[in-house]
């Protein structure tokens, strides 16, 4: 995965409540930076999932981007830990909340607004992730 090219991402693919997505990969800390802020739109069957090394509280923002999401944190086995519904884009850097749910995780799913509701997604919901390499 290391030889991609910076503006490209692995992808993964995600199966949530029977629906499956196909999620770009956040690994390394520029992907992660820039998160979807590389992307004008989401399809409801796309998705960006960030991992991180440690599970652990991370927070997010909506920085750059240009559409309402949805932001879905995962524990180490995939299941929710904790959701922000239909986050609208910063209005500045000066003005953007920043989210950070008091929990540990080990992914971080951002999907469409209003994609937790549309599928039926809770805390506690199982969500299984294929690595594709």
């Amino acid at each position: 995965m290391e030889n991609a090219p910076k503006d490209r991402y692995p992808k993964s693919y995600i199966t949530i409540n029977g629906f499956e997505l196909t999620a770009d990969l956040a690994l390394t800390n520029e992907q992660k930076e820039k998160g979807l802020s590389v992307k004008d739109k989401l399809k409801e069957s796309e998705a960006m999932l960030f991992i991180f090394e440690e599970s652990a509280q991370h927070s997010f923002w909506m920085k750059d981007v240009k559409f309402p999401i949805d932001i879905i944190w995962l524990d180490s086995d995939g299941k929710v830990g904790h959701i922000e519904q239909n986050l609208q884009p910063c209005v500045s850097v000066l003005i953007c909340t920043s989210y950070s749910p008091d929990i540990d995780s080990q992914y971080v799913l951002e999907t469409v607004a209003g994609f937790t509701q549309r599928h039926n997604i809770s805390v506690g919901t199982n969500i299984d992730i294929e690595l594709v390499r």
